[in-house]
């Protein structure tokens, strides 16, 4: 009698961890069936396997997304007009400081933002219990693997590529319309409220001038920090380096900028005698083409640095 009782315990026992591990294989199941892993820049992310509710914190990344067929249902304030199908998103405030509440309210399934940017939201985010990718997205050159990461996520890999062909289509137009003109001379500024820097070929507007083939002759100081994006640069320095065209990259409110270029620039008598000056070769440019990544818009900011530069429209 014992020996029956005995086997029948180690019965039930055997069968409570067979509905055990069961268990745990369809919870592992159901979850890898609702997850996938995708990768950008040799980083791996795991998102949910067809996110409908995107709320998208980065207005570079929000028309790459509408190319390859996302759709978002939330974006971050634009000083500037976006297209009207893009404008018509809610907003749930500025880029550098999302409103919580509104966020939620749209109730995403996955956000898309910048880990330069909103890795102060992780906290919340989490909290709540909503999937999140925080990019390292940068240069020029991430704009045709992150619409092809972009593809992956929504479940669209052809139209991320046609999105490519057209980019990388009218980025050859750009550079082929200039194809047998001698090499631009400049010099890439940054002007602020605060100081006059030039960029490195690590900024946006001098990777874009190099990637035209352009000289700037900022580079032929070479002795900065190799992560540096940008560097300080004396008028003297400039006055001696002459370019024939002077790029200005702004980045803050107007009156600010116009008062440190007087003060470390325009005031000084050396400024008017250099070549850019004289010809009128010195281009303000504005901050959304050319102080953040530009996104699809960047063949558009390369045409106008091809205009500036040789007086050439390209047609895109």
């Amino acid at each position: 009698m014992k020996q029956k009782s005995l086997l029948l315990s180690l019965l039930s026992a055997l069968l409570i961890i067979a509905l055990l591990v069961a268990g745990c294989g369809k919870t592992d199941t159901a979850s890898s069936e609702a997850t996938k892993t995708v990768t950008f820049k040799n980083q791996q992310y795991t998102v949910p396997k067809d996110p409908k509710r995107i709320v998208v914190l980065s207005n570079s990344i929000l028309p790459m997304l509408d190319a390859v067929g996302g759709k978002a249902v939330g974006r971050v304030f634009d000083d500037n007009k976006l297209p009207a199908n893009l404008q018509s998103i809610p907003d749930i405030g500025h880029p550098a400081n999302p409103n919580m509440e509104k966020l939620l309210s749209l109730h995403p399934d996955l956000v898309i933002g910048l880990a330069s940017q909103d890795s102060k939201l992780k906290a919340q985010l989490e909290s709540n219990h909503i999937p999140y990718i925080l990019l390292n997205y940068d240069g020029i050159n991430d704009n045709v693997p992150l619409l092809t990461f972009l593809g992956d996520i929504t479940n669209q890999p052809d139209k991320a590529k046609a999105a490519i062909a057209k980019y990388q289509k009218e980025v050859a137009a750009v550079k082929d319309a200039i194809k047998g003109q001698q090499p631009a001379k400049v010099a890439v500024l940054r002007a602020t409220g605060k100081s006059v820097t030039a960029e490195t070929k690590l900024a946006v507007t001098a990777s874009m001038v190099s990637d035209l083939g352009m000289n700037n002759v900022v580079l032929q100081h070479g002795d900065f920090d190799a992560k540096a994006k940008t560097v300080p640069y004396s008028l003297e320095t400039l006055a001696t380096d002459n370019p024939d065209i002077i790029f200005i990259v702004t980045m803050g409110k107007k009156s600010e900028i116009d008062a440190t270029m007087t003060k470390e620039m325009t005031s000084n008598p050396a400024w008017n005698q250099l070549k850019a000056v004289q010809t009128g070769k010195v281009f303000y440019l504005p901050s959304n083409l050319f102080l953040l990544n530009p996104g699809l818009q960047t063949p558009n900011a390369m045409a106008q640095l091809v205009k500036d530069a040789y007086g050439l429209n390209v047609t895109l």
